[in-house]
């Protein structure tokens, strides 16, 4: 289980949705437990045993990831010809978001994707284009041919 958890990597957010899956192990447990009733009645009380110990190793290697790899967001702003917009890198899950500030109350979302590290720098994909972010620097944006200095939001 600590496996497959490491491998995914679960999202924050998706960890409501994972009680489903605890549930599936335990009722899984549960009926094997019936079956074996059947067949052997003496490995009933192992499977009972079996059922709740797999639901709490499950809660604890998912709640440890989660605890252990927090959600974390950094925002960049910067300009082009009087356009103002702002880079969104998030961590954990590992996307980011660029978005055009129209006004103050509306934004417009230009492109969001995935991110990964590329040596020291980070390469930016979606699926209009491939950007890389280094330095506070913005290469390959599609609105502008030349990097664009990046000012990060405290």
């Amino acid at each position: 289980m600590k496996y497959w958890i490491s491998n995914i990597k679960p999202d924050p957010f998706m960890s409501v949705g994972v009680e489903s899956y605890r549930l599936e192990i335990f009722g899984a447990n549960i009926l094997i437990g019936i079956i074996v009733f059947f067949i052997r009645k003496r490995l009933l009380i192992l499977f009972f045993i079996n059922s709740i110990i797999c639901y709490w190793i499950f809660s604890f290697f998912w709640n440890s990831w989660i605890e252990n790899h927090p959600y974390s967001s950094t925002e960049y702003s910067f300009q082009i010809e009087n356009r103002k917009f702002v880079l969104g890198i998030d961590r954990n899950p590992n996307t980011f978001g660029i978005e055009e500030i129209i006004s103050e109350s509306k934004d417009t979302l230009i492109t969001i994707g995935m991110h990964e590290k590329v040596g020291d720098s980070l390469k930016l994909t979606s699926m209009q284009e491939t950007m890389y972010f280094h330095n506070y620097k913005l290469n390959g944006f599609s609105i502008s041919p030349n990097a664009i200095e990046l000012n990060k939001i405290e």
